[in-house]
């Protein structure tokens, strides 16, 4: 069987027509973990036996696989072999061959579920994965939702909890969250038993939503440029008290001048941020594009480029000599700040 949707993987649930070989994987982790666990319940029912279900995750063992593989269905009609997050790149180039052998042969009444919630391997490994898998089976990916999709599920995660949640509310959530399903989902269960309304409010969000790492780097550049250096020390100051990674603090800074380059440079072009979205693969974060454009309105397009030279020094320092991650971040930011100053227009 070649690659198939979640509604055809839906289908082959409900009709119980099981492909002997499964590889459900891809960026949207919280769909890849559900239907994995449905595929499950529907091949080995909700309270499986040992006898029929034989799970491997980690550091696998081949031959105890290979073994599993042809164990006849006990009171079942078929044997089931889920292998979770396998640590495929960590196997030896035989076991790996081994377990390519595996999936290339199908055995009757058993059913093979490869699943990557969590752990996806490298490119040329995966590949190798989809290829055997796509030709002895069903491969499912579940790619990154747009942002209509999200919406739809923040609502319904609301409803689930006897809330309704505004179009302007979901945004919202994402903006300040990201657009992780998972963490969605946690966020909308715990706004909605705080709040005490029917429906989720802005108010409601603001107050009670967990601001994940790439909103507050985006509150630090926005302070940064608007020239408010009280407030981007302040934010900063936060982040190192929380812990944060440096490095993954300046690659998020990073990416949005960048973003903020590419939304100015396409407005002096005449170019709309939706295409801007479509052709750099922005998906549902178009309104990145939006934000950073109201940021920048102010600073010319020569000092965007002077700080984007600044924070690619500071990549350059950080991966080639040793410094004190926090006092050169200081800095940079003190740079960036003293640039847009200069650059206002």
């Amino acid at each position: 069987m070649p690659n198939i949707t979640e509604a055809d993987l839906k289908k082959q649930i409900k009709t119980r027509s099981f492909s002997p070989v499964y590889l459900i994987y891809g960026a949207e982790q919280l769909y890849v973990r559900n239907y994995t666990e449905k595929l499950v319940k529907a091949v080995a029912g909700k309270a499986p036996s040992d006898f029929n279900f034989h799970r491997f995750a980690g550091e696998v063992n081949i031959t105890e696989l290979a073994a599993a593989m042809y164990v006849a269905p006990f009171m079942s009609e078929y044997n089931l072999v889920l292998v979770s997050d396998a640590f495929f790149d960590m196997m030896t180039k035989e076991d790996f061959e081994t377990f390519t052998e595996i999936c290339g042969k199908p055995v009757e009444g058993t059913v093979l579920v490869i699943s990557l919630p969590s752990n996806t391997p490298k490119k040329a490994t995966l590949d190798a994965i989809k290829k055997i898998a796509a030709k002895n089976g069903s491969v499912c990916e579940f790619k990154k939702t747009d942002a209509i999709t999200t919406e739809k599920f923040i609502a319904k995660r609301a409803n689930k909890n006897g809330k309704l949640i505004s179009r302007a509310a979901a945004n919202r959530l994402v903006s300040l969250c990201g657009d992780d399903l998972t963490r969605l989902k946690n966020e909308v269960d715990k706004i909605c038993a705080y709040s005490s309304a029917e429906e989720v409010s802005l108010d409601d969000i603001n107050k009670l939503a967990t601001v994940n790492l790439e909103s507050r780097i985006f509150d630090l550049s926005d302070a940064v440029l608007a020239g408010n250096g009280e407030k981007a020390f302040r934010v900063l100051d936060s982040l190192f008290y929380q812990k944060e990674d440096p490095i993954g603090m300046l690659y998020i800074l990073s990416a949005a001048y960048i973003d903020a380059y590419r939304a100015r440079v396409a407005a002096e072009c005449g170019i709309r941020n939706s295409q801007v979205a479509a052709d750099f693969g922005y998906g549902k974060r178009t309104f990145v594009l939006d934000r950073v454009m109201r940021s920048t309105n102010r600073v010319s397009t020569e000092a965007l480029r002077k700080s984007l030279d600044y924070l690619m020094e500071a990549d350059l320092k950080f991966k080639s000599v040793k410094v004190n991650q926090r006092l050169y971040l200081e800095q940079l930011i003190a740079q960036l700040l003293l640039t847009a100053r200069e650059g206002r227009r």
